[in-house]
């Protein structure tokens, strides 16, 4: 048998974000506490809208995302790019609050970084608040 390690200075792989109350897997219902978003959205039931929110701040794994890469992936299928950029920012708000309301109590959240720096993932105490920054 041989094991692999990593040469000195390389880095590690990152680890998987973990949740502390695991979810069912919806195949096999073990419970799963390091999910893949897709196991999240169908155990919170998030609208296809609020699905495609949650997973690109999810992909951020706890930094933050810039409002237009969420506006991107909110209207990825529309040919046109979506409607206008207000239109757009009153969709994404009125969504943010349906899918923070569906995951309270998870230990999962969407935190607001800053005036214009974007969204981020926090799973309980894993990541740092923001106004400790």
């Amino acid at each position: 048998m041989q094991t692999i390690t990593s040469r000195p200075g390389a880095a590690a792989a990152p680890a998987p974000l973990a949740i502390s109350k695991p979810l069912l897997c919806p195949c096999c219902k073990q419970p799963v506490s390091a999910p893949q978003p897709e196991i999240v959205i169908d155990h919170y039931g998030l609208t296809p809208m609020e699905g495609r929110i949650f997973t690109t701040v999810w992909k951020g794994k706890g930094l933050p995302v810039v409002t237009e890469r969420i506006f991107t992936a909110m209207y990825i299928d529309d040919p046109d790019g979506g409607p206008s950029p207000d239109r757009m920012y009153l969709a994404f708000k009125v969504a943010l609050c349906h899918l923070r309301q569906k995951l309270e109590g998870s230990g999962i959240g969407i935190a607001n970084v800053g005036y214009r720096r974007g969204y981020r993932l926090v799973l309980e105490g894993k990541f740092p608040d923001s106004a400790a920054r």
